[in-house]
């Protein structure tokens, strides 16, 4: 009995580690619709309404010109960055991939994409470097070479209920002008029932790289990341008082009832917040779902001492794989995406998207400035993208440890298990102790 015993397990072992790979293997390309052109595999990992979205993108562009048919096939966010790693290890790559996640320092050390400035033409190069606006050019850049470009860039800005606001005197005219006015007013605006317990949240920021860059700060140095700066423990310190105020039980109370973070029942719509920082695309979801709803939009007043029109940003973006077999049909099209090529075109799609522009150029299109006169409220987020008090994610072969680490460390002092400092001061050292194990593997300087 045990020797069988034994046997179900390797069979069961066997039968998991197979399954796995099905999982985890990349999936094979679609068939070529046309066999006079040439492919672009394009893995992408937008779904659901957004799916019919990008294919109709997909579709504009194949009819736009008779040389590359782009061919596009959606992966699994989940689990992405496992896929084009192991289609890279076995040589079959697409020949273009979209990603969110923050990947471009630990792709491009890796060798794993290939620079597009050296597909572009001297002459697109110095167009992009002259008219992106400097938070594309940060995100799409790494070790002085453009190793992306951007399809999409996400900002952050305060969205106010009115109806709220006018229960304590105000409206869009008389909006908070600094983060201590806008902690005075979330007291106010702040409702409880009987027993003590939250029914609505003035304001209450969750995450501490959010609000860094109004503090002043970044989490990029002339020498790589970094950590624990006094911008950072002011950024986290500003929400644990605020979770400290509302008190950490109820808080954690408070969001266990509310509904999934869809359609009708986003917070914002729902009323469970007054003032929410949020990112542009809540503009088209409550358009869709509440089009009635009266708020207004505004960027996060900076704290004494800050920086105005200041965001922490994530980008979509779009890197062509080293194993690419048409990189130049892969640089048309998210070319003919973003509109440098053409702003007119490149506008219809950004405001398919709900997304912001690459540049002035595209912002100024007869197609962008149509998306903002039906929905004025998306005007501070082209404000914002303009600005050069943009920051974004940790960069370099590390970044994915530490935006992993950055997250822990939120969680911990938003639980009230670690102050600030604590939270910070852990973040710092297992930053060096992974820094000290990559070097001992040989890895690091």
């Amino acid at each position: 009995m045990a020797g069988s015993r034994i046997s179900l397990k390797v069979v069961l072992g066997g039968a998991l580690a197979l399954a796995m790979l099905i999982v985890l293997a990349p999936a094979p390309p679609p068939l070529v619709h046309d066999r006079k052109r040439e492919p672009v595999y394009f893995w992408h990992m937008w779904s659901g309404e957004w799916l019919p979205v990008v294919e109709n993108i997909c579709k504009r562009f194949n009819a736009s010109q008779s040389r590359y048919e782009v061919i596009p096939l959606q992966i699994p966010a989940e689990g992405s960055e496992t896929k084009f790693l192991l289609s890279a290890a076995g040589g079959t790559s697409p020949d273009l991939v979209s990603q969110w996640n923050p990947i471009l320092g630990m792709w491009s050390e890796r060798g794993l994409i290939q620079p597009i400035d050296a597909l572009m033409t001297p002459e697109e190069r110095a167009r992009f470097k002259q008219e992106a606006y400097p938070v594309i050019q940060k995100h799409a850049t790494y070790q002085g070479h453009i190793m992306a470009l951007i399809a999409g860039v996400d900002v952050y800005a305060c969205y106010y209920r009115l109806d709220h606001l006018k229960e304590i005197g105000r409206d869009e005219n008389h909006l908070p002008q600094t983060m201590e006015e806008l902690a005075d007013v979330a007291k106010q605006l702040d409702r409880h029932d009987e027993q003590g317990r939250l029914r609505r949240v003035g304001f209450l920021p969750r995450y501490f790289e959010q609000l860094t860059p109004t503090f002043g700060g970044s989490f990029n140095g002339p020498d790589g990341p970094v950590v624990a700066t006094k911008e950072q423990r002011r950024a986290l310190g500003f929400i644990v008082d605020s979770f400290k105020r509302l008190g950490f039980d109820r808080v954690t109370r408070f969001n266990s009832t509310l509904a999934a973070d869809a359609g009708v029942n986003a917070p914002l719509i729902a009323g469970n917040y007054s003032v929410m920082l949020d990112g542009q695309w809540r503009v088209k979801q409550t358009a869709q779902f509440a089009p009635d709803l009266r708020y207004c939009v505004a960027p996060l007043p900076p704290p004494k001492g800050g920086r105005p029109l200041a965001s922490f940003t994530n980008a979509n973006y779009m890197v062509i794989p080293r194993a690419s077999h048409n990189p130049q049909g892969a640089l048309a099209f998210v070319k003919f995406w973003t509109g440098m090529d053409d702003p007119e075109t490149g506008a219809k799609n950004v405001v398919d998207m709900g997304w912001l522009p690459y540049c002035d150029r595209v912002a100024k299109s007869s197609a962008y400035q149509a998306y903002l006169r039906k929905f004025p409220t998306f005007a501070p987020f082209v404000q914002l993208i303009r600005s050069p008090n943009l920051e974004i994610p940790p960069s370099g072969p590390l970044q994915s440890f530490i935006t992993n680490e950055i997250q822990k460390a939120n969680d911990v002092a938003t639980r009230g298990s670690q102050t600030a400092d604590q939270a910070l001061d852990t973040l710092a050292t297992h930053l060096q102790d992974e820094i000290a194990r990559q070097r001992r593997l040989g890895r690091g300087k």
